[in-house]
């Protein structure tokens, strides 16, 4: 799709409010009485594909809510999913349901480290990342991503390394990078693997973005790692996908724990099922198998409508702000704003920036800080929204960045 081209689908404009969302509700008014645009949390303002929603549908019409499963057709759809488009064999006995690829990250925290042990990770990191570190008394092991040319990050592996070992046995991976966009080369992925090997560490790789790569960058998993690399990563791989990003149905919480090893798989299972979580709701198992079969169409679509999004975001920067800089979104939705140079004062502290969007530019980005050391002074911006709301969004921040703010 070209970039002034639109989707008629995509560009409709919905009240989301009614329904009690988090992206939404939570905003509040600028300090000109405007309402905030939320364009931070991750999820994309679009319909879920129509084969979901008549499945959901379907559902309701039956008037009992009890106890559901986890089903065959959720599981076989999401296999055949992961060999057509991203030409891995996952065998069913690998695959753990889970209620959402956090849960699945704190429940490896918990499994495959012990209270005071490190969890090793690239920072900036998805929040989760640190939060259920901390939460679950382990220690963070944060590891600088570095930013090299054109806004590229790339991973710290020496670093990486000196951080792993008998005391931090766990290193999480994303991929693609959340918040920085990358999609990780096989280069880049043989070397994290080979490396963890080597150190005896466990590979928890959170490739929820999987499916939402842009231009000609191409998603390589964990799983497809090949040669005795590959082989020696299975042993201590856990790999995490889910629908919810994809088709934009995170609030039926559904998600799959891949685990080669059995061994591995066992010590997962034990810890989800001490947290009394086993069971998906009533919704989760029919909208994911129906995504996974039907909902290609559809994706091929809305990656057509995020990628003109991209160069829409991109080309507004370069010729109406150019003090700001994004990073190269090869996956996911997320641009990964800096603001240093924008002149504003304090920039780079926690709630500065936050405070200007919001009650200045009446916005609602995810300030960088709350990724960690290296994000300071960026922010993530959500463009997963119909154009129309882009367009406005960004002309807000314009407006805002080209005069003084208030009490200065």
């Amino acid at each position: 799709m070209r970039p002034g081209a639109t989707g008629a689908a995509f560009d409709r404009v919905f009240d989301r409010r009614p329904y009690g969302s988090m992206k939404w509700n939570l905003c509040g008014t600028s300090r000109d009485g405007r309402e905030v645009l939320p364009l931070w949390v991750a999820d994309m303002d679009f319909a879920a594909p129509g084969a979901v929603a008549a499945a959901v549908a379907e559902r309701a019409a039956h008037p009992i809510y009890g106890y559901a499963a986890a089903t065959d057709g959720m599981f076989d759809a999401f296999a055949l999913w992961m060999k057509a488009r991203h030409g891995v064999e996952v065998e069913r006995e690998w695959l753990v349901f889970s209620p959402g690829v956090v849960p699945a990250l704190a429940f490896s925290i918990r499994a495959f480290s012990s209270p005071g042990q490190g969890v090793a990770f690239a920072s900036p990191a998805y929040q989760p990342f640190f939060n259920l570190t901390t939460r679950n008394a382990r220690k963070v092991e944060a590891s600088p991503l570095r930013l090299g040319p054109g806004g590229r990050y790339r991973m710290d592996l020496e670093d990486l390394g000196r951080r792993l070992g008998p005391e931090t046995p766990l290193t999480l991976l994303c991929s693609p990078h959340n918040p920085t966009g990358r999609v990780w080369e096989r280069g880049e992925l043989e070397d994290l693997a080979s490396l963890a090997c080597d150190r005896g560490t466990i590979v928890v790789s959170d490739e929820i973005h999987s499916d939402l790569v842009l231009g000609a960058a191409r998603h390589v998993p964990a799983l497809a790692l090949g040669g005795r690399i590959g082989e020696r990563l299975r042993s201590r791989l856990v790999a995490l996908y889910a629908p919810s990003k994809t088709f934009n149905i995170a609030g039926l919480q559904a998600s799959f724990a891949v685990i080669p090893d059995p061994g591995l798989r066992a010590r997962f299972v034990a810890e989800m099922e001490g947290a009394g979580i086993e069971l998906p709701n009533v919704f989760a198992a029919r909208a994911a198998e129906v995504a996974y079969r039907e909902g290609g169409p559809w994706l091929a679509a809305l990656l057509d409508y995020l990628g003109a999004n991209r160069e829409l975001l991109a080309s507004f920067l370069a010729e109406r702000l150019p003090a700001l800089s994004a990073c190269p979104t090869e996956g996911t939705y997320l641009a990964w704003i800096d603001f240093r140079r924008s002149g504003l004062l304090g920039v780079e502290a926690k709630g500065v920036l936050h405070r200007f969007l919001t009650e200045e530019a009446g916005l609602w980005l995810s300030e960088g800080c709350q990724y960690g050391p290296g994000g300071e002074g960026f922010a993530r911006l959500n463009f997963g929204c119909p154009r129309a709301v882009l367009r406005e969004a960004l002309e807000r921040l314009e407006a805002a960045l080209g005069r003084p703010a208030s009490g200065a």
